[in-house]
């Protein structure tokens, strides 16, 4: 789901702030600050440390300080202020990212959405085939009925999802 830049990630905690993270200074809350931007990066890119801290002119080994920093001290029970606004943060750029991969992957984000559904009908479609056989073997007089019935109504989709298909590409 890492789909977002680091660049991204520090505008956001920029105007969370409303300071800049990369000035060189060890006030304790501009170093907050960038040990929630490491942490952000960290969960949501693939990025290495080392171009984490390019970001805000640090090198790997101050990234990886930062980070134990994060876990040590900024959590629910010491600085809770500042850990709500990580998860704050966090939520915000996740859905973000969600509907970022909504307009770049429609029909991926749609299918993953709508698997359960999917395979949900495709195990009552199998359930009633099962049934209609049963029916059949014992001679039941709708039977065909049901089955005409069922056939009708799986080509119908059919039919609509084809010409919705040949529409897009028209």
């Amino acid at each position: 789901m890492k789909t977002i830049s680091s660049n991204t990630i520090k505008k956001s905690v920029e105007s969370t702030f409303n300071r800049s993270i990369d000035i060189k200074t060890r006030k304790r809350d501009v170093i907050y600050m960038r040990c929630i931007y490491y942490k952000l990066c960290r969960d949501l890119t693939y990025e290495s440390l080392e171009s984490i801290g390019k970001q805000v002119n640090k090198d790997h080994a101050t990234v990886l300080h930062g980070l134990k920093t994060f876990d040590n001290i900024i959590n629910e029970f010491w600085e809770k202020e500042y850990f709500l606004v990580y998860t704050n943060l966090k939520t915000r750029l996740q859905n973000r990212i969600k509907s970022n991969k909504k307009y770049q992957e429609p029909e991926g984000f749609y299918k993953d959405r709508y698997r359960i559904k999917l395979l949900q009908n495709k195990e009552l479609y199998r359930f009633t085939n099962t049934i209609l056989n049963k029916l059949g073997s014992m001679g039941h007089k709708f039977e065909k009925r049901l089955r005409d019935q069922l056939k009708t109504i799986v080509d119908d989709k059919n039919k609509k999802y084809d010409d919705k298909q040949n529409n897009n590409k028209n």
